[in-house]
């Protein structure tokens, strides 16, 4: 089933565990106050927090003595934090925050271990027990849905598939709702930063929301990655002026999109790896050929330059040549990391973005026939 069930996916992005309802925040810093049954003293357990990539990295360390451990520190803003235990199953998922926090934890499985404590971990109670019904839901017909895939029931397979769209509409709604009614909750900034990632918001939405958080709560991490995320989506939102960009010509001069821009003009990221590309290239050039004399003009950014390529200038330079490409073409050899994909939020090639007399960007990816018939209307002809 291609549809995501998203109320799954919410708590499971969470990354939390059951909680109960004590809360003691303290602006000294964070105490975390672990009971753990069935293992020796001794053993070690490891206070991980994730890096710029999402992976959890150490920050602290303590040794089990009488079934007890404690980490304390201090931290400017709340993030994830996970505990794990030599000898144990799993890890604790928890929000680090400046408060006293305490773990009842199941060596067994440390993801069923109760944690309390703290403003943030508190929010999460609440937003999983609110959540629960529907929740359940959608654990049913999970079920259901796979025991007909096995069985090859094609009538409960599509009933399935009808339920599955309701859920997942509520649980856009309960999203946006739980968004509305806790404008400065952490999980808040999370269900935004993952209903972006998902589609089920607009980065015109989610850049709003990001404004409207306290300052305090804007320096955290993935308050940090939702505007940056949101951002880098809105410079290649329809509608939005496009950005200005400069990178070497294959003559080393650079050349910048406002010197040439045009009455229509259209950006074309590709490569000479990129079979697409190749396979579209004649149809943009026979497009070019037709209308430049009218005002159209393009320019080319070569994605060029993967780890793999031994040289990927000279794989640049010929696959222009091979191809005909009369317009200008930059390329930083950089591959996905050239600054200008990103700053297009340009993941994936072919991508044209197509720009009117004002620079605006008012088309994005289109091919062959649709991409000339929406030149013929920019250019009036």
């Amino acid at each position: 089933m291609k549809k995501v069930f998203v109320i799954t996916c919410i708590i499971g992005t969470l990354l939390f565990s059951a909680c109960d309802k004590k809360t003691q925040n303290s602006a000294d810093g964070y105490t975390i106050e672990t009971t753990i049954n069935g293992l020796p003293d001794g053993v070690r357990a490891f206070l991980k927090v994730p890096n710029e990539k999402g992976v959890p990295q150490p920050k602290d360390t303590a040794v089990i003595q009488n079934g007890k451990f404690t980490f304390t520190g201090k931290l400017e803003h709340p993030e994830l934090g996970f505990i794990y235990i030599n000898g144990a199953e799993g890890n604790v998922n928890l929000l680090l925050e400046n408060a006293t926090i305490t773990i009842d934890a199941n060596k067994d499985n440390l993801s069923t271990s109760k944690v309390s404590g703290g403003k943030h971990n508190q929010e999460y109670v609440d937003f999983v027990e609110d959540s629960k019904a529907l929740s359940e839901k959608v654990q049913k017909i999970r079920a259901r849905y796979q025991k007909a895939v096995t069985t090859r029931d094609t009538a409960v397979i599509n009933a399935a598939k009808k339920q599955v769209a309701d859920l997942d509409k509520q649980a856009v709604e309960y999203q946006e709702k739980y968004v509305l009614d806790h404008p400065d909750s952490y999980i808040s900034v999370m269900l935004v930063n993952r209903m972006l990632r998902s589609k089920l918001t607009t980065a015109k939405k989610a850049k709003q929301f990001f404004d409207a958080l306290p300052d305090d709560m804007k320096k955290t991490r993935v308050a940090q990655d939702l505007f940056i995320k949101s951002t880098e989506m809105l410079r290649s939102t329809l509608g939005s002026v496009a950005t200005n960009f400069s990178a070497p010509n294959p003559e080393g001069k650079k050349i910048s999109l406002d010197e040439v821009k045009s009455k229509v003009t259209i950006i074309d990221f590709w490569a000479s790896w990129c079979g697409p590309c190749r396979r579209e290239n004649p149809n943009v050039v026979k497009i070019y050929e037709k209308y430049h004399k009218d005002g159209l003009e393009i320019i080319g950014v070569s994605l060029d330059g993967r780890p793999n390529q031994n040289n990927a200038r000279e794989d640049w330079l010929r696959a222009i040549k091979t191809d005909g490409l009369q317009w200008p073409q930059v390329s930083n050899l950089d591959g996905f990391r050239d600054a200008i994909a990103r700053t297009y939020n340009v993941r994936s090639i072919p991508a044209t973005f197509i720009l009117n007399e004002k620079g605006e960007i008012v088309e994005k990816n289109l091919r062959g026939a649709s991409l000339e018939a929406k030149i013929k209307e920019l250019l009036g002809k």
